[in-house]
């Protein structure tokens, strides 16, 4: 009798042993804090809507936005799983996905219409004219890649110019004190550059519809153990976007405070953006078609681009298998007629 009683003991203490750690389990997905990457392009301050108004605690989320002020560094971070998410080009998610690191592309943020832009001196009238240059950007980059396609177009390569690698920040600031001839740069280093009479805009995102698309990326890891927590994020960026839609001068205000620029500047930048809306993400991720409207075109001919100057070792297979389309199509279920935001509209105040 007395050893049954102890049977039972240790079988009582065992089932509440195991229900305490299922429970710990659970709590610790709820509360676990998603660290998501943010560097200073005007789309990604959508994020900086979310937190001055309160929307990842209307869905109860822990949400760190790790700001990085070199781009470069946000890429490290989020390869080496120092961070859950990253807002990134579509063109830097082909050597880490090369090179295994486990994640998908769960949403599309933005069109670069305009903010990505090749910036030079007032003397250097055309691209052509930069041949023999002093040309600088960030090595490795979105804008790297972008500055050898507008060298392209010309029939000009990166050995016809003086290229100098420095952060996109840095290219920027090179500009403003004349110390380069010219400088591939995003917002707001590129508004930045421009403000100055001494340089003008040689080519412009806005010249290559869809060749700049602007990602957010989530770990395999994330996606594993928070689910919910991830269709949760990307809801959240929607109504980051409605808040901006029905509230352009404050959604302005918000994201000017952390870009650290006036509401006006913020407004013009902001202009270089084509905010995608759900069903704008749904058709690019899934409806094939030919040029740049189709995601996995784009990283394709992004691929096979870089390849060619050794900046990628090969080019995807199957680049479908980048993207989780469930979030979006999930969520697009619930929010239907929602429409991504106009952001020219902030020019018309």
């Amino acid at each position: 009798m007395k050893k049954l009683f102890v049977t039972i003991i240790l079988v009582i203490l065992m089932v509440t042993s195991v229900g305490c750690s299922q429970k710990e389990e659970t709590t610790s997905a709820a509360e676990k804090e998603i660290k998501i990457g943010v560097s200073p392009y005007p789309a990604w301050y959508v994020w900086y809507i979310a937190e001055e108004e309160g929307l990842f605690e209307k869905y109860g989320l822990n949400v760190d936005l790790t700001f990085f002020p070199v781009y470069s560094d946000s890429l490290q971070a989020f390869n080496t799983g120092k961070i859950d998410m990253l807002n990134i080009a579509a063109a830097d998610t082909i050597a880490p996905f090369n090179k295994d690191v486990a994640f998908k592309i769960v949403l599309i943020n933005d069109n670069s219409n305009g903010a990505d832009g090749l910036v030079a001196k007032n003397k250097f009238k055309t691209i052509e004219s930069l041949k023999g240059q002093k040309v600088v950007t960030e090595f490795g980059t979105i804008e790297h890649y972008f500055l050898l396609k507008a060298l392209e177009g010309v029939g000009l390569t990166e050995d016809d110019i003086e290229f100098t690698n420095m952060t996109v920040n840095d290219s920027g600031a090179a500009m403003v004190a004349g110390a380069v001839d010219a400088a591939c740069v995003w917002e707001p280093s590129l508004s930045m550059a421009l403000e100055s009479g001494e340089n003008h805009l040689l080519f412009s995102s806005a010249d290559t519809p869809g060749l700049i698309p602007d990602l957010l990326v989530a770990s395999d890891d994330l996606i594993e153990k928070n689910n919910k927590e991830v269709e949760e994020l990307v809801n959240v960026w929607f109504d980051a976007l409605e808040f901006y839609n029905s509230n352009p001068d404050k959604a302005a205000e918000d994201m000017a405070k952390y870009a650290e620029v006036s509401v006006d500047e913020m407004k013009i930048m902001m202009s270089g953006s084509k905010l995608f809306s759900i069903d704008e993400n749904i058709k690019a991720m899934t409806v094939e078609s030919d040029g740049y409207s189709y995601l996995p075109n784009t990283i394709v001919d992004t691929a096979k681009f870089l390849e060619s100057i050794d900046l990628v070792e090969s080019v995807p297979k199957e680049p479908v298998t980048m993207i989780d389309t469930s979030f979006i199509k999930t969520i697009s279920e619930n929010r239907e007629g929602f429409d991504a935001p106009n952001t020219m509209s902030f020019l018309k105040d």
